[in-house]
C-alpha cells in the first residue's frame, strides 16, 4: 500500500529513529517531512499539504500532545498516528482526546508499518455520503433524506443537526472540540454555547436514547 500523491510529516526527536523512519516511508509516499520538536513541526504544517503525520510524545519546545492540540485547531481530519515508549493509562486516555488514528509503542517493529498505511487509508477512506449509518441496533442515520430512522417511526433532522451527527460518527470515540464543531457546522456563523446547548438537546430528544456525550470544557462525542 502506497501514497506517492501524499505528503506524510514525521515528528520524532531522536536522530536515528528519525533517519530510519524517514527512509521506511520514503518509498510509501511522494514526499516525507520533519521535525524535531512541537513548533518546527507546526510550521511545517502550516506551510505544506500534509496527508497524514506520525507524532512521538516526547518531543521538545511543545509536547506531542499539545503539538497534535495545535495541529488539530487547524485541521480535524489529518491522519495522525502517535509513535512513543511511554504507555500509562493517563497518556493514552490524553491521547484519545486527542482524535488520533492509532497508537504504537517504540521501538516500532516491521509489522507496525503496515497498520500504519492501513490506519491512514481507513482514515482517509472513511466516508458517510450517500449511505445509511446504523447508530445501534434500533436507529439509523439516513444522510440521503435527512432523518433518523426506528423501528416503527422516522424524524426530520435539520441540516444543522446532521452535520453535527455526521461529524460526531466520523470521529466515534474521540472528542469533538467546540472549535470543530463551530467551523464545520456553524461554518461561517458565530457558534453561541446556548445555540449549541439547544442544538444537543433537540437532537437527544429525537434520538430518544442518550448517545451523545457532554466532554465539559472540552466538547461532544458520541458512545456508539
Amino acid at each position: 500500500m502506497v501514497f506517492l500523491k501524499q505528503n506524510i510529516l514525521i515528528i520524532e526527536d531522536e536522530t536515528e529513529t528519525l533517519e530510519l523512519m524517514v527512509e521506511i516511508f520514503q518509498s510509501k509516499f511522494s514526499s516525507v517531512f520533519s521535525a524535531t520538536n512541537g513548533y518546527e513541526a507546526i510550521e511545517i504544517f502550516k506551510n505544506n499539504k500534509i496527508d497524514a503525520i506520525l507524532c512521538d510524545i516526547n518531543i521538545p519546545k511543545l509536547n506531542g500532545l499539545e503539538t497534535i492540540i495545535k495541529i488539530r485547531e487547524m485541521d480535524y481530519t489529518v491522519p495522525i498516528i502517535i509513535i512513543s515508549a511511554r504507555s500509562d493509562t493517563d497518556t493514552l486516555f490524553k491521547a484519545s482526546n486527542c482524535n488520533v488514528q492509532g497508537y504504537i509503542l517504540k521501538p516500532m517493529k516491521f509489522e507496525d508499518i503496515q497498520y500504519i498505511l492501513q490506519k491512514v487509508f481507513q482514515h482517509q477512506n472513511n466516508e458517510y455520503l450517500n449511505k445509511d449509518i446504523t447508530l445501534n441496533s434500533s436507529i439509523t442515520l439516513d444522510i440521503d433524506n435527512c432523518e433518523l430512522k426506528f423501528e416503527e417511526s422516522v424524524v426530520k433532522l435539520t441540516m444543522k443537526e446532521l452535520e453535527f451527527m455526521k461529524l460526531l460518527i466520523k470521529k466515534r470515540g474521540s472528542v469533538v472540540p467546540y472549535s470543530v464543531i463551530e467551523r464545520v457546522v456553524w461554518c461561517d456563523d458565530v457558534m453561541s454555547s446556548t445555540s449549541l446547548r439547544t442544538l444537543v438537546k433537540n437532537i437527544r430528544k429525537k434520538l430518544v436514547q442518550d448517545i451523545i456525550e457532554n466532554v465539559p470544557k472540552i466538547g461532544y462525542r458520541i458512545n456508539i
